[in-house]
């Protein structure tokens, strides 16, 4: 995650995150709370594994655990959407 701009990293989490409801939808279809839980402990588990680098990066374009939890959710969104056929 070298990337240098706030939108580039919300692009990489995203995906990120994507890829990880693909690869474990059970885990994303359960009751609404369980889901919730869920994607608030990816978003956590996103925060808490950054290298230093991008520590750093995340400081100086001011972004917060709140924001990986907010993209973690919109890219559940568009995951649902995406799979609903």
């Amino acid at each position: 995650m070298a990337k240098q701009s706030k939108d580039a990293v919300k692009q990489e989490i995203q995906e990120l995150a994507i890829g990880n409801y693909k690869s474990y939808p059970a885990d994303y279809e359960e009751a609404p709370a369980a889901v919730l839980q869920n994607i608030q402990s990816l978003a956590k588990g996103y925060w808490d594994c950054r290298e230093f680098r991008e520590v750093a990066r995340d400081e100086q374009l001011g972004i917060q655990l709140a924001d990986y939890q907010h993209w973690t959710r919109e890219a559940y969104d568009v995951f649902l959407k995406a799979n609903m056929n």
